[in-house]
């Protein structure tokens, strides 16, 4: 449009000076009226100022401007300026002043300097839209970042307050404490605990018997003492033992720590010590004499590639390994994995000791399926409610077939310990992970329990394999995992006994807001925390003073929560669109040059 008016006030100038010329009848002021009104010489020259300004307008911000000189033409000696030479339809220079005395009218042409002037200030416009837009953009992108995160307090008060709605749900009449302890790849180690005995709330410093977890402390030794040669895990257990358990005589040490035996456990056997220490809790039998006890029963079916749990195995081993090194296992233990894991809360008491738990204690406790258990074995006249106090320290004669205590802390390191994987060669902890099923899922390898996951359906097709072990003794359920596909482990104890698939619930609350973390954002609380309460005493004079627990590095009231997918997940996807519009904004208005 600019060249199209240029045109045409050219022309309607040349028209105008030419009238003037003819009625003047001067050569002199036709030659004039030419010289300062001559059209471009093509078309070319009158869009020229267009295509200028289209440079201009995609030059960035601030760049130098490169301004192109035409090459002068050829002219004759003493010849007459060129239109070119007098400046006519050149827009790269201003032009020459007009001749006094010239008719030839303003044709509104703006000259470079004014040009400059405003392309300056449009680039200042533009700059500091691109700026802003920017600014908004990374505000929002930030934002958006923030809304998906959750602070290491919120996740631990959200979390606790999902096991504290799970412990308040079975609290009355069944347990009346629980701890739980995770090492998380993002949050750290966290702990949290609930409920209390006596009137005295329980604590984070509460031991607590570990049962047959026991079991993978007295398996670490064993490979150890392999791996020094001090033991032949292909040896049978009467090439060391002699003909003292003829039921063992075939049957190598690597099928002892393996489940792979058809000896019967110690533990099921109807009218054996579990039905005498029930009558004089003061007695303590020996290990031989336990072990005689379950060889007198029939010897289970035949197991195929399959494995079959039984204590008696592990009784059995501790007495192979103190006869070879002459030491007590005790001792073997604190040396061998106590020590090398820092794990000083946790002891093996001697086989002859009272068996009471260290101070702080928890309270064992007789849940309604522990009483069954406990009527099937002959030990009868125990009621559901009633503690255990007396009843549990005969478990110390088990020693790593279940005698160990622990706290919750301990408990943690030790599954994050892999159960011992971290103390022994790879080649032994390749070895270890062989694992045989053993009722589904659980699998049994060398001292060791794997799960698959712990949704107990493999339709689901969950990842997350775990693997450490599992304890139910007189008055504790605990249980020490380990997952290397989350990197993850978790610790979980409540007092009573038979009490494993509630543990296994508050893992699998667990594993789930690992599921969820690994796609979506953490979820948002939605369901206030529970009000603290008192629970009512349970039968045989226990009772319990609950008060939600928290790790010294989070909150004591837990926050409410739901572990179903975050909410939060489409607010993230909303800010994050928001943030791509703005950015493609700022490529609209700034132009692509800029940015």
């Amino acid at each position: 449009l600019g060249a199209a008016r240029r045109v045409a006030s050219l022309g309607a100038a040349r028209r105008v000076g030419e009238r003037r010329a003819t009625r003047s009848g001067g050569v002199k002021e036709r030659t004039k009226a030419k010289r300062s009104t001559a059209l471009p010489i093509s078309l070319s020259a009158a869009l020229r100022p267009l295509r200028s300004r289209v440079r201009r307008s995609l030059r960035p911000p601030g760049s130098a401007r490169r301004v192109s000189t035409p090459p002068k033409r050829l002219q004759a000696p003493h010849s007459k300026p060129s239109l070119q030479s007098a400046g006519l339809g050149r827009v790269d220079r201003e032009p020459d002043p007009e001749p006094r005395g010239s008719s030839a009218p303003d044709c509104g042409l703006a000259s470079d300097r004014q040009i400059r002037r405003v392309d300056e200030r449009r680039a200042s416009v533009r700059t500091a839209n691109f700026s802003a837009i920017m600014l908004a953009a990374w505000t929002a992108a930030l934002l958006a970042a923030r809304v998906g995160a959750e602070t290491t307090d919120e996740w631990h008060a959200r979390m606790g307050s999902l096991f504290e709605q799970e412990f308040e749900a079975v609290k009355d009449g069944k347990i009346t404490y629980m701890a739980v302890a995770v090492s998380d790849p993002k949050y750290g180690d966290q702990a949290w605990w609930f409920g209390g005995y006596d009137g005295r709330a329980a604590t984070r410093e509460d031991h607590f018997g570990i049962g047959s977890i026991s079991k993978s402390f007295g398996a670490t030794v064993a490979l150890q003492l392999a791996e020094e040669g001090v033991l032949d895990l292909e040896q049978t257990v009467g090439h060391y033992l002699g003909d003292q358990f003829p039921a063992y005589d075939n049957y190598t040490l690597k099928e002892c720590l393996g489940m792979r035996t058809r000896i019967p456990d110690a533990f099921n056997v109807k009218d054996s010590f579990v039905k005498t220490m029930f009558e004089d809790p003061s007695a303590r039998a020996s290990l031989e004499t336990i072990i005689e006890d379950a060889l007198a029963d029939p010897l289970l079916p035949p197991l195929g590639d399959s494995a079959a749990y039984s204590t008696t195995n592990y009784l059995t081993l501790e007495l192979l390994v103190e006869h070879v090194t002459g030491r007590p296992m005790r001792d073997l233990v604190a040396e061998y994995a106590l020590e090398p894991l820092g794990l000083s809360e946790t002891s093996l008491p001697p086989r002859d000791s009272s068996g009471k738990l260290a101070e702080p204690a928890s309270r064992p406790y007789a849940g309604p399926s522990c009483v069954e258990e406990l009527e099937e074995v002959g030990a009868d006249g125990v009621d559901t409610g009633w503690t255990l106090d007396e009843i549990f320290p005969v478990l110390v004669v088990t020693s790593t077939g279940g005698g160990m205590e622990s706290t919750i802390d301990d408990l943690l390191k030790w599954a994050k310990s892999g159960a011992g994987d971290a103390i022994l060669s790879p080649e032994t902890v390749a070895e270890r992970h062989e694992f045989h099923t053993m009722g589904f899922p659980r699998k049994y390898g060398l001292g060791l329990e794997g799960f698959p996951h712990t949704r107990f359906d493999p339709r689901l097709n969950v990842p997350g394999a775990w693997y450490g072990h599992s304890g139910d003794s007189f008055g504790f359920a605990t249980g020490a995992w380990k997952s290397d596909d989350y990197d993850a482990s978790f610790a979980v104890v409540v007092n009573t006994c038979s009490f494993l698939m509630f543990t296994i619930r508050i893992q699998q609350l667990y594993q789930q807001d690992l599921e969820a973390r690994l796609t979506t954002p953490a979820p948002t609380a939605t369901t206030p925390a529970p009000a603290a309460a008192t629970s009512p005493a349970p039968a045989g004079g226990a009772s319990s003073a609950p008060t939600g627990g928290a790790s010294s590095a989070a909150p004591t009231t837990p926050r409410g929560g739901s572990d179903a997918a975050s909410s939060r997940g489409p607010t993230l996807v909303a800010a994050l669109v928001a943030a791509a519009v703005l950015l493609l904004s700022a490529t609209a208005v700034t132009g692509t040059t800029a940015w």
